[in-house]
């Protein structure tokens, strides 16, 4: 392979594992929204006594 293909394909892989990064930062993101949302008591009203 010539150096420019192999430039090439380090530039694609670097692509890729910064979008892999972002993809499941994103994930990691929602997921602990998720679990802080799910600590949140609930609040009783009258009708549900």
């Amino acid at each position: 392979m010539s150096a420019e293909k192999i430039q090439l394909l380090l530039q694609g892989l670097e692509v890729t594992g910064f979008g892999l990064l972002g993809v499941f930062g994103a994930l990691v993101a929602f997921y602990a929204i998720v679990i802080l949302l799910g600590k949140i008591p609930e609040k009783k009203t009258e009708s549900e006594n």
